[in-house]
């Protein structure tokens, strides 16, 4: 699982990365990182909130950095006001967006295995 859960991460921090696609990939960017990530770590039923937890626990890493850097430098204003915002929202956000996507890639996952479950039973043999 934690394997899936770097994946969805990585996928999260570089979709930020890209210039000028990140104002679209970033809205995107948890739940693209949960239905791949989910895939990659197989997260099944019992697992799926687990991992959007883990995954979700992975963003308080760069949220920690980014208020340490607010408050080294004592950044003031509306800035200040606008990064603890983001910092309180962007956790559950990234939480809510691999947590579906992860429950998207197991739904996917369980319908092909299925649908392949009922073409080996209904193949003839000779």
């Amino acid at each position: 699982m934690l394997k899936g859960a770097l994946v969805a991460f990585g996928i999260m921090l570089g979709s930020i990365a890209i210039p000028l696609v990140h104002w679209v990939s970033i809205w995107f960017g948890p739940f693209i990182a949960g239905f791949i990530g989910g895939g990659v770590a197989k997260a099944d039923e019992d697992g799926i909130v687990k991992f959007g937890l883990l995954v979700g626990g992975m963003m308080l890493l760069p949220v920690a950095f980014a208020l340490g850097v607010l408050f080294a430098f004592d950044i003031g204003g509306i800035w200040r006001t606008l990064l603890i915002v983001f910092a309180i929202v962007i956790v559950p956000y990234t939480w809510f967006g691999v947590t579906v996507g992860a429950l998207l890639s197991y739904l996917s996952r369980k319908k092909a295995a299925e649908k392949a479950a009922t073409e080996t039973v209904n193949t003839p043999t000779s």
